[in-house]
């Protein structure tokens, strides 16, 4: 199935992110548009799930995913549509989900489905992306912002250094193990919409990218769109 091409005429102008939670959402508004701005994209926004007639966030079928992303693709033809979405408990209902499955290799298999969703939409103006495990992985790409909300006993500041010692992509999916979850437990009065941005933003892209290897790809390919739109 061949993509769609782009017109001559439609230079690239911004990048649309759908997102299925108000986290995200913060995420995209407060941490990845000044990066995008700094490298002089100005019109990026943080998109919402529509799931109902005046309702957003959550339920992500995929059904309901890709009615998302075609709408705005057919809507403006001169942006750049992607998706932060999270592996951790993504509906069986994606494109070649349990063919997946018997993928070992997490990174591969995430990419598996990904490209597996781009057949469904091929656009060349899309760019799908499933954040392994989830978005809060990220927040575990160093101590810095951890550090930054005090009030964490020493004992589950240890849990928090040991987890980031290792790759924060791949720290497990589990039900009480998945890094939300470590969240929770570990930080006192946990707010996931406040705490998650705040404690990304004290980090800093850079350290991310440099430590989360399929998130830098997906800048990586966005920025690469762009400046060749």
């Amino acid at each position: 199935m061949g993509e769609k091409r782009i017109g001559r005429q439609a230079a690239i102008r911004g990048i649309y992110i759908i997102v299925e939670g108000p986290t995200e959402e913060q995420f995209v508004n407060e941490v990845l548009r000044p990066y995008f701005i700094g490298m002089g994209i100005y019109d990026v926004r943080a998109i919402l799930i529509q799931t109902s007639p005046g309702y957003k966030g959550g339920d992500m079928k995929f059904e309901r995913y890709k009615n998302n992303i075609e709408h705005l693709l057919k809507a403006e033809r001169d942006i750049v549509v992607t998706s932060l979405i999270d592996y951790f408990r993504l509906r069986t209902d994606f494109p070649k989900y349990a063919e997946a499955q018997s993928i070992v290799d997490k990174y591969k298999r995430v990419a598996f489905l990904e490209h597996a969703v781009r057949e469904v939409i091929p656009d060349e103006r899309f760019v799908p992306y499933i954040q392994l495990h989830e978005f809060e992985g990220l927040l575990f790409s160093a101590d810095t912002g951890f550090k930054y909300l005090g009030n964490i006993p020493e004992k589950h500041m240890t849990e928090l250094q040991q987890a980031i010692a290792g790759a924060p992509e791949l720290i497990n999916d589990g039900a009480t193990t998945a890094p939300s979850k470590r969240l929770e437990r570990l930080i006192p009065g946990n707010k996931k919409r406040q705490h998650g941005p705040i404690v990304a933003m004290e980090i800093g892209i850079p350290i991310i990218l440099a430590r989360c290897d399929r998130f830098r790809y997906w800048l990586e390919t966005i920025t690469g769109i762009m400046k060749a739109g």
